[in-house]
């Protein structure tokens, strides 16, 4: 299956499980070192620990993957869904307080995805999803 054929395939799912319309450009989609990945969502910084899967530049409706990626396995497919989700979510103009409500979609349709699709049971972390996907609140000093 191309990749195009692959991005094909999300999409309409993602159409049948949400009301994002779905008849849109195709993402654009970069593959990347690891390092070269990291440097764009963190700017430099480094975290231990912390593994990016993927991610998605709302400035330039691109989706970066890391050249590791595997079209076979479904956890990769999976982070690509999340990745189309938040272009979808994008070109969709759906409006959002902060950058970090658009992971309130995508990881349960992201679980969602590897259930149906690959009979995977992806059990993450509700609390870290309720705190990755709420904006944060500025105190009294900022």
């Amino acid at each position: 299956m191309s990749m195009k054929e692959i991005i094909m395939a999300l999409m309409i799912w993602i159409g049948a499980n949400t009301n994002y319309n779905i008849d849109v450009p195709k993402p654009t989609i970069l593959f990347v070192t690891q390092d070269k990945m990291e440097e764009a969502y963190y700017g430099g910084e480094k975290y231990e620990g912390v593994t990016l899967h993927g991610l998605y530049d709302i400035k330039l409706d691109l989706i970066i993957l890391p050249d590791t990626w595997d079209r076979t396995d479904p956890w990769s497919l999976s982070v690509l869904l999340h990745e189309v989700i938040h272009y979808l979510q994008d070109i969709n103009q759906i409006d959002y307080d902060c950058v970090n409500q658009m992971e309130k979609d995508a990881w349960p349709l992201q679980k969602q995805y590897l259930k149906e699709q690959h009979n995977f049971d992806w059990d993450y972390d509700k609390l870290w999803h309720l705190l990755t996907s709420t904006c944060p609140i500025a105190g009294p000093y900022g």
